[in-house]
């Protein structure tokens, strides 16, 4: 399955052109997964942009082939800014593949800085999510403050006074130079984030027999839609995974779903595909990839 997805990339772009866009800066979990998931598919590891929008926005404005965007944590659910983007409606790209990644919060500061002496911890929303309990018994009383990534995180407290820390992944102490002062800071031993890979939209699925679709779907007050997808993807041998959810605005009873189902076996993209066909602009196919 490898060896065909690889080809049926390589045919999608040249082969110098094949590098794979990451949320930075360096040192992030996004770079480590990026690292991960470009070696397995025989991709380059691209561009850093400094957030998920801008990955998006990247991979649908043709910069760069491939995008990697943070998607789901085990302990803190969606990402925020992902799940942002999907509420507006069709991001302009589409996903091809995913990642999964354990993570490993670790708190970091300025070599010769103690506990005592941190007055603020810095991280994306994630990690304070993730970390809240070790927070909570450690460090109660210590201003938060949410930036952009963990290695943005990172990057300020290796610029700062010596007063304040950073969540983030491992790898940030080296690239910043910092001191580890805790390690496997989350509540959670067994903490792990998916990772989406994405492209634009306009381009072809590139699994023909995928195991994991994800539709986008709006209705209205009272249709049936959403029950007619849930029952046509059972009938293919798709069973829900999860749903995110959010009001269209307007009267109330509107929504707009992102539903992500899986199959045991998959099922040719076509079939899944002449499936939606019948809902027209309601419902889009979002992500096809075998996981």
């Amino acid at each position: 399955m490898r060896k065909f997805l690889t080809l049926a990339l390589a045919l999608s772009v040249t082969a110098s052109a094949a590098s794979l866009a990451f949320l930075g800066p360096k040192g992030t979990y996004s770079d480590q997964a990026a690292t991960q998931y470009a070696a397995a598919h025989d991709l380059t590891v691209g561009t850093v942009y400094p957030t998920i929008t801008a990955v998006g926005q990247a991979v649908v404005a043709g910069e760069t082939p491939f995008g990697l965007i943070p998607n789901e944590n085990s302990s803190g659910a969606f990402v925020a800014e992902t799940s942002g983007l999907l509420a507006k409606g069709d991001p302009g790209w589409r996903i091809i593949g995913e990642l999964t990644l354990p993570i490993s919060n670790t708190l970091l500061v300025k070599p010769g800085t103690n506990a005592s002496d941190i007055r603020t911890i810095i991280s994306h929303p994630q990690p304070f999510k993730q970390s809240a309990g070790y927070l909570a018994a450690n460090y109660p009383n210590v201003t938060r403050q949410e930036v952009a990534s963990t290695a943005a995180a990172a990057e300020a407290v290796s610029k700062g006074d010596g007063t304040s820390a950073a969540i983030s992944a491992p790898a940030a102490a080296t690239v910043y130079g910092l001191s580890v002062l805790a390690a496997d800071i989350q509540d959670d031993k067994h903490n792990a984030t998916s990772f989406w890979a994405v492209q634009k939209a306009d381009q072809a699925f590139p699994e023909r027999r995928p195991n994991r679709v994800l539709v986008m779907l709006d209705t209205q007050p009272g249709d049936a839609r959403l029950g007619t997808v849930m029952g046509d993807l059972r009938a293919l041998g798709f069973a829900p995974r999860n749903v995110q959810s959010w009001p269209l605005g307007g009267r109330l009873g509107g929504y707009r779903f992102v539903l992500a189902f899986d199959s045991e076996h998959g099922m040719p993209l076509t079939r899944v595909q002449a499936t939606l066909a019948p809902l027209g602009k309601a419902a889009i196919l979002l992500g096809a990839y075998r996981k």
